[in-house]
């Protein structure tokens, strides 16, 4: 924690603005100054601290780090009452009210090591409705959330403001599917089953559909061309925007598949490619920088998207893991493009680790350290600070040292793969299996609902949607995004923030929006740490040019300080040339009605993008 005391030090260690006076640290008039230390090692300085002032409104706010020495000091501040606060990566925030007057300031920190384990708290609820089933989330452009579990009966919420709104349902039910966001905005839901008989999974359908959240309405797109259906279908986004659907039960013995298609947005028509190693489901899988997909259930295995071909890749080093049921695992896209696999059953093998590291150049698997209590089927969200949330889970811990619900556990875990350590968080509210539906939202929160019917034997329990606020939304002042250049981006392309308070980023990340059907997410699954160049207020970045490090799709783009972001702002990465039309003004939309009436009397028949409405 901090200290607060008048300091004797060495002469080496004397920083801009500490005069030393008879073996003491004295503040010159209207200066804050001190030194940041480590709590657990006294005498060792920290260099490169954050030491913030500013007033609670921050009309005031002055930003600074600490030398090699631990010294910091600002000069010439106000007569006043300040708040002045001390952060480190990885380490506790420290902050102390402070009187500023023409005797100065001298405040010293001693920073222990991070112990915050976040919070948790309700933000609203999505009665009458539970979903424990077919259920899905998604984070939409306007950043409220779509749920839904069988396409009839959805939920528009709204994770800042707590509210609610019910819209428009298909007329047919459609379970057990998958998803994603389109780039135009609309939810896209493939494959799934009729609820006549959802227990046993013999309902398969090949129905496509989309959700357009300004219209509130359902369009019918091409079925896939397997007609027996898939229920619990793999899918992996391609970099132009495109799908590629994996496997999945069918109709009408409920018999996987191994057989694949890919979608074409362009063209709005499915393909059959070439088949998996073993009939699947709900695989996770995710487009790799290395250009193919990477499906990890089971065996681990990469598909090449130009040659449209299937080959085996290094396997786990614990294999065996519940095949051929549901994966024990979720995975995550790296910043630095290796993939994380989260979760592990013990398997005829005895398996005990619950991480495991895949390297795609080497085409290899490393284990990760272990938290304190192993889990599978946990809910998986990466962070922006690139931290993963491992949110419950069942463990299979005889006996189980917590509390738990016929084996589901509260058990909450952050995951740092830069210093491969776990820490374990706030327990979650309620118990939640597999079922739940997790996902990041702007403000930094991850949001989690559903999965409270225990196994189909306990609950539900509870409609309510809580919220777990991570610990870097309490060290103390965030940057803010005050305006963005373009939020239609295309790759190679500068962007240009405006920050406030006057801070300085560490880096800008840009973080894939998320569509999670239960433990797997189908959304864009990219972490990228992008260089920032600052210029006062004026941060720039340039997107990266390669379309298979940066996929289309919607992104949260985060201003950082450190492991703190801002508030993200959601941004939708397209093809050069599908832009949104810049505004114009009054004589350029003039110009631009004469131009499309005197086309259209030249336009005949129905244009090849009609759809039909449901």
């Amino acid at each position: 924690m901090f200290a607060i005391r008048l300091t004797s030090i060495r002469s080496s260690m004397l920083g801009a603005g500490l005069i030393l006076v008879a073996g003491s640290l004295v503040a010159k008039a209207n200066t804050v100054q001190g030194i940041i230390r480590e709590a657990d090692a006294p005498q060792a300085p920290i260099e490169g601290a954050r030491v913030t002032l500013f007033d609670t409104t921050l009309t005031f706010f002055a930003e600074l780090r600490s030398g090699a020495d631990g010294t910091y000091s600002f000069a010439g501040v106000p007569d006043g009452q300040y708040l002045l606060g001390a952060s480190k990566l990885r380490m506790e925030y420290a902050e102390q009210t402070v009187n500023v007057t023409v005797a100065g300031v001298v405040q010293d920190f001693d920073l222990d090591v991070e112990t915050h384990q976040g919070e948790w708290n309700v933000i609203g609820t999505t009665a009458p409705e539970f979903l424990d089933a077919t259920d899905i989330a998604v984070l939409l452009p306007s950043g409220s959330i779509f749920y839904c579990h069988d396409t009839t009966d959805p939920i528009l919420f709204d994770p800042v403001t707590g509210t609610k709104t019910f819209p428009s349902g298909a007329p047919d039910p459609q379970g057990c599917q998958h998803g994603s966001l389109l780039s135009n905005g609309h939810v896209i839901m493939m494959g799934g089953q009729s609820p006549a008989d959802p227990g046993n999974f013999t309902q398969a359908v090949p129905w496509v559909k989309t959700w357009d959240p300004m219209q509130s309405t359902w369009t019918l797109l091409p079925d896939m061309q397997h007609k027996v259906g898939r229920w619990y279908p793999s899918m992996a986004r391609l970099a132009d925007g495109s799908f590629l659907v994996m496997g999945g039960g069918t109709c009408c013995q409920a018999i996987r598949t191994d057989t694949c298609e890919r979608y074409d947005l362009a063209t709005q028509t499915w393909q059959y490619t070439d088949s998996m190693a073993n009939p699947t489901e709900f695989s996770p899988a995710a487009l790799l920088h290395t250009g193919e997909v990477l499906a990890t259930w089971w065996p681990p295995q990469l598909y090449n998207p130009a040659k449209g071909t299937w080959r085996l890749t290094g396997n786990f080093n614990q294999p065996n893991r519940f095949w051929p049921g549901h994966s024990d695992h979720s995975i995550v896209v790296l910043d630095d493009g290796r993939v994380l696999a989260v979760g592990v059953v013990s398997g005829p093998d005895g398996n005990t680790v619950m991480g495991e590291i895949y390297d795609p150049i080497a085409e290899t698997w490393a284990l990760t350290s272990n938290p304190d209590l192993v889990r599978f089927q946990s809910e998986i969200v990466q962070l922006p600070d690139g931290r993963i949330f491992v949110g419950g889970g069942e463990t299979e811990v005889d006996p189980i040292p917590v509390d738990d619900v016929l084996g589901i556990v509260r058990w909450t875990d952050l995951y740092d793969p830069e210093t491969n350590d776990w820490r374990r968080m706030e327990d979650m509210m309620w118990h939640r299996e597999y079922h739940a539906v997790t996902l990041l939202i702007p403000d930094g929160r991850v949001v989690t609902t559903g999965g409270t019917r225990i196994k189909f034997q306990v609950g539900p329990t509870s409609a309510d949607i809580e919220a777990f606020s991570p610990p870097y939304l309490f060290r103390g002042v965030r940057p803010e995004i005050t305006s963005i250049s373009a939020t239609e981006l295309v790759r190679g392309q500068p962007v240009e923030l405006e920050i406030a308070p006057a801070t300085e980023l560490t880096s800008v990340v840009l973080l894939g929006t998320q569509t999670t059907t239960h433990w797997v997410d189908g959304g864009v699954l990219r972490r990228l740490v992008l260089p920032v160049k600052q210029n006062g207020s004026t941060a720039s970045v340039t997107l990266p040019s390669d379309p298979n490090v940066l996929p289309i799709g919607h992104y949260m783009i985060f201003a950082m300080v450190d492991d703190i972001p801002s508030e993200g702002q959601i941004v939708n990465v397209v093809e050069a040339g599908d832009q949104a039309v810049p505004a114009v003004g009054t004589w350029g939309v003039l110009v631009l009605a004469l131009i499309v009436l005197s086309l259209g009397s030249m336009l005949f028949g129905k244009s090849r993008w009609q759809q039909r409405v449901v």
